[in-house]
């Protein structure tokens, strides 16, 4: 079967570290993969070219080219492509339409986000554009029921034209090994001390700011506790100010983009992720939760179908300080229950979010459809 993957670009996304863990685990004796980036480069171009897959490049010169449109029609026709998935909304807008044009007998779109709460995905023209993309898809395959619900709520697809696959995760790359001793240290964590750590973007969306309140507020009871933030982004320089002039200096640091993430997930004890919207079912927290970590989370996107609240971690309303405080607080006073809210996390990621189990849903999906839009129409 052949699978043309259009991805508004090779960022250094959740979206686009997924399509590019999923072309790598599909089975290369039944799948063969094509894909046709719309977008920019990007950090994880690299990445997609050690696929060994063919890759066109397929970007718009100007806000009305329609290059783009004809070099996937081509593609899907040279190549007789029979699915073609969609990524992120350009990929959405101009694969669906030039796919379906072309002839493709299967199209998806891979819906990662809802984007709620974000006025430039509420533009008349997105909705109207996004609209008329999944018209033309077979199926749209939501990351959550979380997006599914929105998606039906906010976007007025048919419940039925949604398929949700949960993402998966590497459960060997990604494992309880002991705490790693030696990265505490490199990560600069004393022995006696709770390593809280928070994984993602330096965005205003991430909500950073709310996990500093709270944090603050914690600190003169519990000496031993201590945190860094993995990753950059257009809010650092803000939040090592506010991280400054609230005298943490010492205890909150910024690591930056780090690509030994597995390493650190084992390092620390507890992973926050207080964003505040626009998530789908963030692979952080999945991650995390292999490596057998407890997970506070806001109840944003999908994060509540991955934490059980009071079991593996606890869940708090966005932008909500007295509950970051109180769900921190809960953890740091019974130290003795960490292992156990990382014996369950590891045993839900397993059971319920493996790598292989999202790869033998999408194999399912491609297969059925091809069977229902080709195989069955010939007889």
């Amino acid at each position: 079967m052949k699978i043309l993957q259009v991805v508004d670009g090779f960022r250094m996304g959740g979206a686009e570290t997924k399509l590019c863990e999923l072309v790598e685990r599909l089975d290369p004796a039944k799948y063969e993969n094509v894909i046709a980036n719309v977008g920019p480069a990007g950090p994880l171009a690299d990445r997609f070219l050690r696929l060994g897959v063919p890759i066109f490049q397929c970007q718009r010169k100007h806000r009305f080219d329609l290059a783009p449109f004809f070099q996937i029609r081509k593609i899907v026709k040279e190549h007789q492509i029979d699915v073609v998935q969609t990524t992120l909304f350009w990929a959405d807008f101009v694969g669906t339409l030039a796919a379906r044009t072309a002839g493709a007998p299967v199209v998806i779109s891979w819906e990662t986000v809802s984007h709620e709460g974000d006025s430039y995905h509420h533009k008349l023209q997105r909705r109207a554009g996004y609209r008329l993309a999944m018209y033309f898809t077979d199926k749209v395959v939501a990351v959550s029921h979380e997006i599914k619900e929105s998606l039906i709520r906010r976007r007025g697809l048919d419940p039925d034209k949604i398929e949700v696959i949960h993402y998966g995760v590497d459960l060997e790359k990604f494992h309880p090994n002991g705490g790693l001793e030696s990265k505490r240290h490199e990560l600069g964590f004393k022995d006696e001390e709770i390593a809280i750590a928070i994984v993602a973007r330096l965005e205003e969306v991430k909500g950073h700011r709310y996990f500093i309140e709270a944090f603050r507020t914690l600190t003169a009871k519990y000496s031993h506790i201590s945190s860094i933030f993995v990753g950059d982004g257009n809010c650092r320089r803000d939040l090592e100010n506010m991280v400054h002039e609230t005298g943490l200096h010492g205890r909150i640091r910024f690591l930056g983009i780090r690509k030994d993430v597995n390493e650190i997930l084992n390092a620390i004890d507890i992973l926050v992720l207080p964003s505040i919207a626009g998530e789908g079912l963030p692979n952080v927290i999945l991650e995390a939760m292999a490596c057998g970590k407890p997970v506070i989370a806001t109840t944003v996107g999908g994060a509540p179908e991955a934490i059980r609240d009071g079991e593996n971690g606890f869940l708090v309303p966005p932008k909500n300080v007295i509950a970051m405080h109180e769900a921190l607080e809960t953890i740091l006073s019974a130290r003795d229950k960490i292992s156990q809210y990382s014996q369950k996390s590891r045993a839900i990621a397993e059971r319920e979010f493996s790598l292989q189990k999202q790869l033998t849903s999408f194999q399912m999906l491609y297969n059925n459809l091809y069977h229902q839009n080709v195989l069955q129409k010939k007889r």
